[in-house]
C-alpha cells in the first residue's frame, strides 16, 4: 500500500498567508514590506510596504537581463509586473493552490513548475535566477550547484532575503541559513558580487507589525477559544493540552509571547539584497 504524502507546513502556510493577505490587508503579495525611514509601519501601509520591497527588486535588475526565472514567486503578483516590464518570467513553486492563481494572473506567457527549486529540470537557462524571500527555503550547497548551471554566462543571481548572524543567544525566530556560512560556500561557484545592500533596518518593522496582530487579535482569539472549549468540553480540552503541551508552548512562546519583534528579529537576523555575476567562461 502506498504511502500518504503529507502536506507540506510550508505550502498550507503560503496558501493561508495569500487568503489572509486579501482580505485583510487588500494585498497579494506575500514578503516582508520595506520601510524607509521616516515611514511608519501600520496595517493602512503594508500593502504600500509591500509594493515598494517589489519596486527595489525591479530597480537591482541588471539592465542586460531579459530571461528570469522567479523561485518561489507567492501569488505571482511580482511575475506580473516583470512580465508587464518586459521580461520573460517562468515560475517556479511548490503549492498547487498559489500555482493555479499565478499561471491564471500570468497566462501562457509563463511556464509554471510546480515542484522546489531543486526539482527543477535543468533544460533552460536564464539571464536571471531570483529568489525573493525563497532563499531560505532552499538547501544551500545543492542549489548554489543548480544555479551555476541555470544561469547563463554572465547572467545574474538576485537573493533577497534573510540570514542569521552568527551570534550567541537562540533566536525566538526560525529560518534562514548562516550568513557566515552562505560567504563562504558562494566562494567556492563562479559568481561575483556586484550589489550588497543591507536592509535589515528597512524589513523589520515587518517584524513589529505581525507581533501587534499577534497581541490584538490572535491572542483574544486564542485565550477566548480556549476559555469556551475548556467550558463546554473539559475532558477533551484537558487531553488536548496534555497531549500537546510541549507543542502549544513552543507555539505561544514563538508567536504569542511578543519575543518575536523588530528588535529580535535585527538581533539574530540580517536581511541582505544581493545580486552576483556569473563570471564568463
Amino acid at each position: 500500500m502506498s504511502k500518504t504524502k503529507k502536506v507540506s507546513s510550508r505550502k498550507v502556510g503560503l496558501d493561508i498567508g495569500l487568503a489572509i493577505g486579501r482580505f485583510f490587508l487588500d494585498t497579494e503579495d506575500l514578503h516582508y514590506g520595506f520601510w524607509p525611514a521616516g515611514k511608519e509601519a501600520t496595517i493602512q501601509n503594508f500593502a504600500e510596504a509591500q509594493e515598494a520591497h517589489s519596486t527595489l527588486i525591479i530597480d537591482h535588475i541588471p539592465d542586460n537581463t531579459k530571461r528570469i526565472l522567479d523561485v518561489g514567486s507567492g501569488s505571482g503578483n511580482l511575475a506580473l509586473r516583470l512580465l508587464n516590464a518586459g521580461y520573460a518570467v517562468d515560475c517556479v513553486i511548490p503549492s498547487e493552490f498559489l500555482a493555479k492563481q499565478v499561471q491564471a494572473k500570468l497566462g501562457s506567457n509563463s511556464e509554471i513548475f510546480i515542484c522546489g527549486f531543486e526539482d527543477m529540470p535543468l533544460e533552460t537557462q536564464y539571464d536571471l535566477i531570483l529568489f525573493s524571500e525563497s532563499f531560505q527555503y532552499v538547501k544551500l550547497t545543492e542549489s548554489l550547484e543548480k544555479i551555476s548551471k541555470m544561469v547563463n554566462p554572465g547572467g545574474y543571481v538576485l537573493i533577497c532575503d534573510f540570514f542569521r548572524r552568527n551570534v550567541p543567544g537562540k533566536s525566538p525566530m526560525g529560518g534562514g541559513h548562516s550568513w557566515a556560512g552562505f560567504n563562504e560556500l558562494i566562494e567556492n561557484h563562479p559568481f561575483e558580487q556586484i550589489t550588497g545592500k543591507d536592509i535589515t533596518r528597512e524589513t523589520a518593522p515587518t517584524i513589529d507589525l505581525l507581533a501587534k496582530f499577534n497581541t490584538d487579535v490572535v491572542t483574544p482569539i486564542a485565550d477566548m477559544t480556549g476559555e469556551y472549549f475548556l467550558d463546554h468540553y473539559p475532558k477533551i480540552s484537558r487531553l488536548i493540552k496534555w497531549k500537546f503541551k510541549k507543542r502549544l508552548e513552543k507555539i505561544h512562546n514563538i508567536y504569542l509571547s511578543g519575543s518575536v519583534n523588530g528588535d529580535s528579529f535585527a538581533k539574530f537576523k540580517e536581511y541582505h539584497l544581493l545580486v552576483y555575476k556569473r563570471k564568463e567562461e
